[in-house]
């Protein structure tokens, strides 16, 4: 779960499941990327239905999809692409908007970060987000690991282009969650 305080400073944190943090898993981690992206679309078409309107309740699960996506990316981040990276930094905006990736202890990971108030974020519809820039990047995810994988063996330079793409998404979907959270008015 994402804490946003009052000044925007984020945080989160959580240990892998175990089910899917087997390094022999990474199938199942890629599948599931897909499966809950997929979902997600379906459940916002579904909790949009005849009023166009979305609830409390349906925000809330949006974040949750939203949150098991990026569990799912930080896993396949660590396990599959950077295995050696304890730390990182991914940051929009020169730095208006920045995350820290931690890794301990094995499957522990926490996610810190802050949006300073001169960051704009982008007044938008989910929907609009959802068709458009998250799904591109997802789709861009797959195509720039299923091109680094036609000869079967991804290269050190391949997964670094992979770790980068899961990077801009990781920070999609941490600013989706803190805009559904504190910006995205009912409709």
């Amino acid at each position: 779960m994402l804490e946003i305080s009052n000044d925007f400073n984020l945080k989160s944190y959580g240990r892998f499941p175990e089910e899917l943090s087997d390094p022999k898993n990474f199938k199942d981690r890629m599948v599931e990327v897909s499966r809950l992206f997929q979902a997600m679309g379906e459940s916002y078409l579904q909790h949009l239905g005849d009023d166009s309107k979305i609830s409390g309740s349906e925000k809330k699960s949006l974040i949750e999809f939203l949150e098991n996506i990026l569990l799912i990316l930080v896993m396949l981040r660590k396990i599959d692409f950077s295995p050696v990276d304890e730390e990182t930094y991914i940051r929009k905006e020169r730095g208006l908007f920045e995350l820290r990736l931690r890794f301990t202890d094995g499957s522990v990971w926490e996610l810190t970060g802050s949006i300073k108030p001169e960051y704009k974020m982008k007044q938008r519809l989910f929907k609009e987000w959802f068709n458009s820039t998250f799904s591109m990047e997802i789709k861009t995810f797959y195509a720039v690991y299923g091109n680094a994988s036609m000869d079967k063996v991804i290269t050190p330079d391949e997964k670094v282009q992979i770790t980068k793409q899961i990077d801009r998404i990781i920070a999609e979907i941490v600013e989706m969650i803190v805009y559904i959270e504190r910006f995205m008015l009912f409709q």
